[in-house]
């Protein structure tokens, strides 16, 4: 029951800070992919399986909100949460560094992903450009980079918390 109430609390968490504080969390405009970051930390902690099966979800919510072509981003999550997961056993998650190359290389994957779905079915693309990194790709990547320590520690904060009360 308590893992269960875990990934709720996990999902509307993430749903809330990337759908609805995201206007308010922003440089000009740029705000973190706070899924990307709950995949990778999701992958690192609980493993594979809950990091592929949470991206899953909170791709194809994210897909429902959306009007790119529906089910790009429950792929791409899907498909970082079976990567980080699988890179996971071979870093220590605790380390920052860790936390900045992983959620580094899942925003690359994301962004080539992104890019080759796009380019195999342009019609969903709108002003989206396959391949070709913009300044504001970029800053959204370092900014999703620069902001994964601190989502990871009060991740950490509150699951040890919660233990504690539960």
């Amino acid at each position: 029951m308590r893992k269960i109430l875990y990934y709720v609390f996990f999902y509307i968490l993430f749903c809330l800070l990337q759908f609805f504080f995201g206007q308010y969390l922003n440089i000009d405009g740029i705000f973190p992919n706070f899924i990307l970051i709950a995949v990778v930390y999701l992958a690192l902690t609980r493993g594979q399986l809950s990091a592929q099966l949470m991206g899953f979800i909170l791709g194809l919510t994210w897909d429902a909100f959306s009007t790119d072509v529906f089910g790009v981003r429950a792929v791409m999550f899907t498909v970082i949460g079976y990567l980080a997961g699988t890179l996971s056993r071979n870093f220590d998650k605790d380390q920052v560094f860790t936390q900045f190359i992983m959620v580094f290389f899942a925003s690359i994957v994301y962004w080539i992903g992104f890019s080759l779905i796009y380019f195999i079915v342009p019609e969903g693309a709108g002003g989206y450009t396959p391949f070709v990194i913009s300044t504001y790709g970029s800053l959204k990547i370092a900014l999703t980079v620069a902001v994964a320590p601190l989502v990871f520690f009060a991740l950490d904060f509150t699951t040890r918390m919660g233990r504690r009360y539960m």
